[in-house]
């Protein structure tokens, strides 16, 4: 064996001390404010270039002070740049000239970029290369110093990465004069998002229903008191004429800027542009369709406005079956906004129109689904923009609500409901209820004649009774029904009992009944 040499050990202890560690801790990172999300529309095919914002900066931090003063006064620093998630540099941006733009910084010795060499690209225009001279030694200076800050990157080869994806990233790493690395980073480079957005404005009626009292005919028109009778004779009562059901707002997409700041309009090509924001181009189609259970009885009378009181109300084609569809060209001036070179949302106010002429029909929701064909396919893709659902119009007649109302498979506690119409003529009703686990059944239908009464089961509610005129039913639910009845007409009356069947006690539960004020429809569906 042979003898262990000490002193070479200790040289070679030395010597790796006073090498920097390969390790780097450095920022590499945008500026608070920035907005480096793009419409992912844009990206047809892998020739689709961008360019990304400018000042994407490379900082060194506490752990690279030992790395940053191994660089001194003018010696060269080589940087490599690399492009992530398949994209690539474009070729047809010149290098050298990127590169002449990029600024150095205090920690580098800042003045002026003094290039050595010629800047290029590599690995299929994957990665870019170039070589500075440094003016001053490096140092980590004080806060807000710098290594230095790339200016706007030319970027294609997107479909992976912001087509597929939703971003694509970079790398740097710095390299000193012999060789060492001295820094190394990554950041996201962009981001991508769908262009336009569609979201769902609530309707503003809070008290308007369709008046079962109207003159001289029920349910032609409107109360907007919410009274029976309230909307006057022959609709006379201001507002009568419309029910607002809410709005369907289109919008070019907005996205929060880096540092999580206030969220602005996403970019369009160029990010470094005077107007960098998205916009639509103006060969664009947009198609509509509304559905809801119950707009084939409006007909025609569905119709968009700009203006919450549905004045100037654009129409529509008539119903096909339960859903009326319109397209409207880029041109429509109820896309004036969204289509703006320099964009806004655009709301389109969905709108029921009485005039006396038909009978109104409740509407318990709306969903709109918007498709856009920007008629553009070189240079455009469509985007993909999810359905929203808004609006409800209900009836002023007679709402009643029972609680603990037990499922038709309990064998012990028997619920029953007893109704009476005390009216002259028939009156449509609709029974529906929440179930312990919070979801919304389907709704039971009947029409019960002039001065009649029915009484009805657990088993009734839940899967329909032809024999007493109940279609429909709740469904199998959780636990016990919070049941709602819905009359459609005045001098309605609702009673409710418990029965045991064991020993055949009966316990009233009207006086639990409460007004329908007391009920709030769950978003989620027991039967979907």
């Amino acid at each position: 064996m042979k003898k262990f040499n000490k002193s070479l050990l200790t040289a070679a202890v030395v010597g790796a001390l006073a090498l920097p560690a390969l390790a780097s801790a450095a920022s590499l990172a945008y500026p608070n404010g920035k907005q480096i999300t793009f419409a992912k529309d844009l990206i047809v095919n892998d020739g689709t270039t961008i360019k990304t914002p400018a000042d994407l900066t490379l900082t060194a931090t506490t752990d690279d002070a030992t790395r940053i003063t191994t660089v001194g006064a003018n010696s060269n620093v080589t940087f490599k740049v690399t492009l992530t998630d398949g994209a690539k540099f474009d070729s047809t941006a010149d290098a050298a000239t990127l590169v002449a733009g990029f600024v150095v910084g205090a920690q580098l010795g800042g003045g002026a970029t003094n290039v050595i060499g010629t800047p290029y690209y590599s690995a299929s225009g994957q990665e870019l290369n170039f070589t500075i001279q440094t003016n001053a030694a490096g140092a980590m200076g004080a806060t807000g110093d710098f290594a230095i800050k790339l200016n706007s990157v030319q970027v294609t080869n997107l479909v992976q990465g912001l087509f597929t994806g939703s971003k694509i990233g970079a790398e740097i790493t710095a390299q000193n004069s012999l060789g060492q690395q001295i820094l190394a980073a990554t950041s996201d480079l962009a981001y991508s998002k769908w262009g336009l957005t569609t979201t769902a404005l609530a309707s503003p009626e809070t008290t308007k229903t369709i008046d079962v009292g109207s003159t001289p005919l029920p349910k032609r028109w409107f109360a907007a008191n919410g009274a029976v009778g309230g909307s006057g004779n022959n609709g006379s009562a201001a507002d009568s004429n419309f029910f607002n059901l809410g709005a369907v707002v289109i919008d070019v997409t907005k996205a929060a800027t880096v540092g999580n700041g206030t969220p602005t309009y996403i970019n369009n090509y160029d990010a470094v542009a005077a107007n960098p924001q998205y916009n639509v181009v103006s060969t664009a189609q947009f198609k509509l369709a509304l559905s809801a259970a119950g707009f084939g009885a409006y007909g025609n009378n569905i119709k968009f406005s700009q203006a919450a009181d549905c004045s100037g109300a654009v129409g529509t084609a008539a119903a096909v079956g339960d859903t009326i569809s319109v397209t409207l060209p880029a041109s429509s001036p109820l896309l004036a906004s969204v289509t703006a070179a320099t964009p806004a949302p655009s709301t389109l106010y969905v709108c029921a129109i009485a005039d006396g002429s038909y009978e109104l029909t409740k509407i318990d929701d709306v969903t709109a689904a918007v498709e856009v064909d920007y008629k553009l396919s070189t240079q455009r893709k469509n985007p993909t923009l999810p359905p929203v659902k808004f609006g409800a119009i209900g009836f002023n007649g007679t709402t009643l609500i029972f609680q603990n109302v037990n499922p038709g498979g309990n064998a012990t506690a028997q619920s029953m409901l007893r109704l009476t119409n005390n009216n002259p003529t028939s009156c449509a009703v609709e029974i529906d209820a929440k179930d312990d686990a919070g979801l919304h059944s389907n709704s039971a239908k009947m029409v019960l004649g002039a001065h009649k009464s029915v009484q009805l089961y657990g088993e009734d509610l839940e899967g329909g009774n032809t024999s007493k005129g109940l279609t429909g039913g709740f469904g199998d639910g959780t636990g016990k029904w919070y049941v709602r009845v819905t009359a459609q007409c005045t001098n309605f009356k609702a009673s409710a009992l418990n029965r045991n069947v064991n020993t055949g006690t009966v316990t009233d539960l009207t006086a639990e009944k409460q007004t329908g004020s007391e009920w709030l429809t769950p978003a989620t569906k027991l039967n979907p």
